[in-house]
């Protein structure tokens, strides 16, 4: 990058908020992909004036600007593919207010969701989308890619809990969503149409979000499974019950084996587990879980457990949420993918996925695990990404995954981890070239020099770029 740029960057944020240093470049390189990019520069912005000048400035010079949090993204998402601008949004970290009497609570894009979530519990409320990430990820991350999580089921997503966005355009001119009330219906939804954009629209600075008065209880129970076939269809008999419960979630054996050991939990060994909560005041969700918990065990589980208190409850969970970082420990390269089918299709989804490891000549491994409830699956590939036929075998999984598993049963490519990189060859699949077409308009109006997260499959998928 040509030094200039660099004197430049460096007036707008100062020398220490700006790196070439090859050490630095090199851990923004990554995520949880087996892709591998390098910018020219780390940017460290620490307000709305910085962002804008920076985007002015690359716009004006026509360099690549890629948004990045905390880096726990699973598809390839701020990864520099075509070098230029890491512009890192944490040192925009502050909560900026809480508005009890309204229940809304404004942000920067840098604020961890579990930070966020200590905040709010002492006024008595929390922001619902829970990924299980939630340690690690950034508000604005979770914008950009409208995550969902473990709550989704009945809480939603996280576009459902966004009021209004302060953002960035790649011009350097700032804009103003949505807004403070709960209802508006004034102008087209552009803060929905933000959330999810994936970094290719704006960049966050500041998000107005509402939020929710905490549970006063939860219930949980788990269920072992020796057939897999039978957890998935106590998944679909779960869901038809009528009861809504605040998670639904799916371990396999693999999954399970490698979880409760990371999580110290003693376990017999099983095909799958079902671990299943309800929320609200004690009576109804005590109510609600005994219902899920007749029909689940009127599906035969091996074993079954409701947790009798909050240490039992949160080791269940440790065991859930540290499902990726366990079997990470099992193999050089671990990928988690995301797809999501109707929810009647998931025995049929399950038995394909265990499938693939064999049409690849066993060259992998695979361990799903995933938000059952409403349909999320994540299959996890393990393998070595070092020897070119496990890569290979890899890739090929990867169209198993979704020409034959997601898009074969009628479901989609992505529920909460965005396309990326590892997954723009499916978009058109799933969308069409009508579809395919409005959404490269979209990113024309906004970004018509394409400088802000050039290169990745939202909007252009596999068809390249103009």
């Amino acid at each position: 990058m040509k030094s200039h740029i660099i004197t430049k960057l460096v007036e707008i944020v100062g020398e220490k908020n700006v790196n070439t240093d090859p050490a630095e470049i090199y851990c923004y390189s990554r995520d949880s992909t087996p892709f591998q990019y390098f910018a020219d520069v780390i940017v460290r912005p620490a307000n709305t004036t910085e962002v804008s000048e920076i985007m002015e400035l690359a716009n004006g010079n026509r360099i690549p600007v890629y948004p990045r949090g905390s880096g726990t993204s699973a598809a390839g998402s701020p990864l520099p593919v075509k070098g230029g601008i890491v512009i890192d949004l944490t040192r925009m970290n502050r909560v900026l207010g809480f508005d009890e009497e309204n229940l809304q609570v404004v942000i920067e894009p840098g604020v961890i969701c579990d930070d966020l979530n200590e905040f709010l519990k002492d006024y008595g409320y929390f922001f619902p989308p829970d990924p299980a990430s939630s340690s690690a990820a950034t508000l604005g991350g979770m914008v950009a890619n409208n995550s969902a999580g473990n709550r989704a089921i009945k809480y939603g997503k996280t576009k459902d809990w966004i009021l209004w966005l302060e953002a960035v355009l790649p011009s350097g001119e700032i804009i103003h969503t949505g807004s403070g009330t709960l209802k508006s219906v004034s102008s087209y939804d552009l803060t929905k149409l933000l959330c999810g954009s994936e970094g290719t629209l704006a960049v966050f600075t500041k998000i107005g979000m509402r939020v929710q008065p905490l549970p006063e209880t939860y219930k949980t129970a788990m269920f072992l499974f020796d057939d897999l076939n039978r957890a998935g269809e106590a998944i679909v008999k779960a869901r038809s019950s009528g009861v809504v419960p605040c998670a639904m979630e799916f371990l396999d054996k693999l999954t399970l084996g490698t979880s409760a050991d990371y999580a110290g939990l003693n376990l017999p060994e099983c095909e799958a587990m079902l671990l299943i909560e309800t929320d609200g005041i004690e009576s109804a969700a005590e109510k609600e879980l005994k219902i899920i918990t007749n029909i689940v065990r009127g599906m035969n589980p091996k074993q079954w457990k409701i947790a009798q208190d909050e240490e039992e409850r949160n080791s269940l969970w440790v065991a859930r949420k540290s499902a990726y970082a366990a079997l990470a420990r099992c193999s050089i390269t671990t990928t988690m993918e995301d797809l999501t089918v109707p929810i009647s299709k998931i025995p049929e989804a399950l038995k394909r996925i265990q499938k693939i490891p064999e049409r690849v000549d066993n060259l992998i491994r695979v361990a799903t695990f995933g938000h059952a409830g409403d349909g999320n699956l994540h299959p996890t590939f393990l393998y070595d990404e070092r020897i070119p036929e496990q890569q290979e075998a890899f890739f090929k999984a990867l169209n198993i995954i979704y020409n034959e598993v997601a898009l074969d049963l009628g479901g989609s490519i992505t529920g909460e981890h965005g396309v990326g990189l590892i997954r723009k060859d499916f978009v058109e699949k799933e969308h069409g070239p009508v579809e395919m077409s409005l959404m490269k308009g979209i990113k024309h109006v906004f970004d018509s020099n394409n400088i802000l997260n050039p290169g990745k499959g939202k909007p252009w998928g596999s068809a390249g770029e103009p």
